[in-house]
């Protein structure tokens, strides 16, 4: 890679990066700008809730140290992307949108390799530099895994995954426009997404753990279904008894399910997370959550409908309908996710951080 001397920072004006820029990114990252830089990658933490790139900058670009966050690791390993594509000590090229909050901290979108590879490290990127890329892909499972998987198959009770990121498939959640109360609206308004529920380790509840982009399992227990979501290895029990009498208030609520032609019918109440999850939108403590999982004649697709129901918040019912698919050999892995002081995740936007 060709050192430009006397330039130290280069910023790019451009639209977003990616097609849907994720609302929780453009908080934290101007997406219309773009920082590059070259340096050696010094120290890199493969962990939850993103991966983070560590940058010794090259003189020609000012020769701090900065940090950089990209795609969170288990989404990048099933596309293709592992540890050692960027590793400790590589000579790079990068791109991505600096911070709104802190000094030398940027998202790392493109890497440039010494040998002329180009890795992309969101979904729905054209290469940068070089039409040499390493793109996200799904890749295939162990024969063995996927002979397994299909011999425990039964209804419903498998692994279920999303075709791609949530936000293109499940448009309306992510970028729905909702028809909210006065009050409902007000508050969203006055929200600071900088300490909203998706960041750090403090995890998804519901609804908003269902618009989830990583796979989730059903197991028969009983009178009992678990459903277990990786992201945050997050838990929710479906009581098939239809009793919620001595339901107890939590943020993943009480649900109970029935059986509906085929289809698993869930309610969800005593919900106490204050919010949707999105947006800053509410949740009152009545609100009341209504599900259908349908599953495919083929018993390959898993179709999704949800409905929420809460007079404070909507001046109607909103129904949002997605789907997973299900790929053979395809579990559910732990989160292992750690709080990392000073990523954007969990930055206080009051003082601007150097890289620890």
């Amino acid at each position: 890679m060709r050192e430009r001397a006397g330039i130290y920072l280069v910023l790019i004006m451009l639209l977003p990066v990616g097609a849907a820029a994720h609302h929780s990114r453009a908080t934290f990252f101007d997406m219309d700008r773009i920082v590059e830089l070259e340096g050696e990658i010094t120290r890199v933490q493969w962990r939850h809730p993103h991966v983070r790139y560590w940058l010794q900058a090259d003189p020609a670009y000012g020769g701090a140290e900065w940090e950089m966050e990209t795609t969170p690791p288990s989404l990048l390993e099933r596309q293709g992307i592992s540890p050692d594509i960027v590793a400790a000590g590589t000579r790079v090229r990068v791109a991505g949108p600096p911070s709104r909050f802190a000094a030398n901290t940027m998202e790392v979108s493109h890497v440039l390799l010494p040998d002329g590879r180009e890795v992309l490290l969101h979904t729905g990127l054209d290469p940068r530099w070089t039409q040499n890329a390493v793109h996200r892909r799904t890749l295939g499972f162990d024969p063995e895994a996927v002979r397994a998987a299909e011999a425990a198959a039964r209804g419903i009770f498998r692994v279920w995954s999303r075709m791609g990121m949530a936000v293109a498939d499940w448009p309306q959640f992510w970028l729905g426009t909702y028809p909210l109360t006065e009050s409902a609206r007000a508050t969203a308004a006055a929200w600071d997404r900088a300490v909203g529920t998706d960041v750090g380790c403090r995890g998804k509840d519901m609804p908003w753990i269902m618009a989830s982009n990583w796979p989730f399992e059903f197991l028969e227990e009983g009178d009992t279904i678990r459903l277990l979501a990786e992201e945050f290895d997050r838990k929710r029990l479906i009581h098939l008894d239809g009793s919620a009498t001595e339901a107890v208030p939590s943020p993943m609520g009480y649900s109970t399910g029935r059986w509906d032609n085929g289809d698993l019918v869930v309610v969800t109440t005593h919900v106490n997370t204050g919010q949707m999850g999105r947006d800053g939108i509410p949740l009152s403590d009545d609100v009341e959550i209504r599900e259908r999982f349908s599953l495919s004649q083929d018993q390959r697709r898993l179709d999704y409908e949800m409905t929420i129901i809460d007079a404070a918040t909507f001046t109607e019912p909103v129904t949002m309908t997605s789907h997973w698919i299900w790929r053979p050999g395809e579990t559910v892995k732990p989160y292992n996710c750690i709080e990392t002081p000073g990523s954007w995740t969990t930055v206080n936007q009051s003082e601007f951080r150097s890289s620890p």
